[in-house]
């Protein structure tokens, strides 16, 4: 596990660089992922403006000058959840989570918010995208 908090700005610059350094958003057309998206912990937003499909900038508390597509909010408890190296059911795949939210209305799941349109456009790579948060707070699996 990583010794760095989840939510803090050491672990997102952790996050950027794993991101910005998975060969996986460089296939299958996931370098053309440019949609800003902002993640919430509880009461702590966070914006990941994108380019090419790298974190260009990792913006906290993000203003009304700030532009963003989509979003993707969480109790903190979800959010621990989702990024342990093995996740329980319905919190380790974003689509899974935010289907317990949205469909059977149960409290403890990620919710995605904003264009869906442009999140399904970008489905894949913005899963990956949150699936190395996972890679990012436990050493890449190590």
């Amino acid at each position: 596990m990583n010794e760095t908090e989840l939510g803090t700005h050491e672990w997102w610059e952790t996050y950027k660089e794993t991101v910005n350094s998975d060969p996986e958003l460089e296939v299958r057309g996931h370098d053309k992922f440019n949609e800003n998206f902002y993640v919430q912990m509880g009461d702590e937003r966070v914006l990941l403006e994108m380019a090419d499909g790298k974190i260009d900038t990792v913006v906290p508390n993000p203003t009304l000058n700030h532009r963003w597509t989509f979003g993707v909010e969480g109790d903190r408890e979800a959010w621990e959840e989702f990024v342990q190296e093995t996740p329980p059911p319905f919190n380790h795949e974003i689509i899974a989570s935010h289907y317990r939210t949205a469909v059977r209305n149960e409290d403890g799941h990620l919710q995605l918010t904003g264009d869906n349109k442009k999140i399904f456009q970008n489905l894949r790579a913005f899963q990956r995208t949150l699936e190395l948060m996972r890679v990012a707070h436990n050493n890449g699996g190590a």
